[in-house]
């Protein structure tokens, strides 16, 4: 090949690799210009049960009071990518082979599209999983152990003996790791999180409690507020109390009685709004049928959402928090959407 073929070869391709930077670079531009907020919404009626068959018309959103347009509306099932996380602290030991139990009829449930990863925790997460199938993801459920700890030791003549505590529920820890480690993009990310919602891992003395939930727990409910993953968690009711016991009062018999009741537990209410904030919703059970109900409602729930989106307006002040509010046209339904994002351009 002469010298003037080389340079007609080389202008050549410095001109596709120009074409191909200027598309990217147009990409970009109109990847963050036409950013759309996705919605998952679930409507409802008085009595609890879930609405299908609603139009794009039978919606209003608004964005701070301001009425959005909706361009993007899909009333079908698409595929879902689903988080267990499942709590193998000390207090969930007894009820965790249910947990699993239902946990395998959950997956057994979704559609061959879907994709499952399962993640445990007590004092420190476990490494996820990965995405996998069904029949990965029920060889792996099979497999969830709790966290090895120290045994209770019954008393006998001449030892005392003890029992043994829940102080490795590091439920805070859990969130954050959840919020971090896994990204809800353009697709449906949903967790479903089996757990009693309680974090021992500030002990029983109430400041340390209440500071790690203000200083933390807070920190896990802007991390929902943020992420795009829809928050379900089973909630398993334990009598489990925290704080320092009652003090005791003597009484003219050989025994003692316990004086006031256990402080309530601020984790409880973190639970609940780190559930809310995301669009999802929590479901409490204290028997083997209640847990069946919850794990049931969840899945129904995730299987009968309208996805809606609409292009943001953009203002000044891009980093605060947008609050939204999703109404329905036709009277006495309920709907439920996350409360907000921060919008982050």
């Amino acid at each position: 090949m002469d010298t003037r073929s080389w340079i007609r070869l080389v202008l050549a391709v410095l001109c596709v690799i120009s074409a191909v930077a200027s598309a990217s670079a147009q990409d970009e531009v109109i990847r963050v210009d036409t950013a759309l907020v996705n919605l998952h919404v679930v409507v409802k009626d008085r009595q609890g049960q879930r609405i299908r068959g609603l139009e794009k018309e039978d919606f209003d959103v608004y964005e701070d009071g301001v009425r959005q347009e909706i361009t993007h509306f899909v009333a079908e099932e698409r595929p879902l990518r689903l988080v267990l996380l499942f709590d193998v602290s000390v207090s969930m030991e007894a009820v965790l082979p249910g947990i699993k139990q239902e946990a395998v009829a959950l997956v057994n449930t979704l559609r061959p599209d879907d994709t499952i990863n399962i993640v445990s925790f007590a004092s420190a997460v476990q490494k996820p999983s990965g995405w996998l199938n069904r029949s990965q993801a029920i060889y792996v459920i099979s497999n969830v152990a709790p966290e090895p700890h120290a045994k209770p030791l019954p008393a006998s003549i001449g030892q005392n003996g003890y029992r043994i505590g829940d102080t490795n529920t590091y439920l805070y820890e859990a969130f954050e790791y959840l919020f971090n480690n896994f990204k809800a993009n353009n697709d449906r990310l949903a967790v479903v999180m089996f757990s009693d919602g309680v974090d021992t891992a500030a002990g029983r003395a109430m400041p340390n409690i209440t500071r790690r939930a203000h200083e933390i727990g807070r920190e896990a409910i802007r991390q929902a507020q943020e992420s795009w993953a829809l928050v379900y968690p089973v909630r398993y009711k334990t009598e489990q109390a925290i704080g320092n016991l009652p003090t005791t009062a003597r009484r003219p018999f050989p025994s003692v009685i316990r004086v006031g009741s256990p402080p309530d537990d601020p984790g409880r209410e973190l639970f609940q709004k780190i559930a809310v904030a995301s669009g999802g919703e929590i479901f409490e059970w204290t028997t083997r049928e209640d847990l069946k109900s919850a794990v049931r409602n969840a899945l129904a729930d995730l299987r009968s959402q309208y996805a809606i989106a609409y292009r943001p307006p953009r203002l000044k002040d891009d980093k605060r928090f947008r609050h939204i509010k999703v109404r329905v046209k036709q009277p006495n339904l309920i709907v439920r959407t996350r409360e907000g994002y921060f919008y982050d351009r």
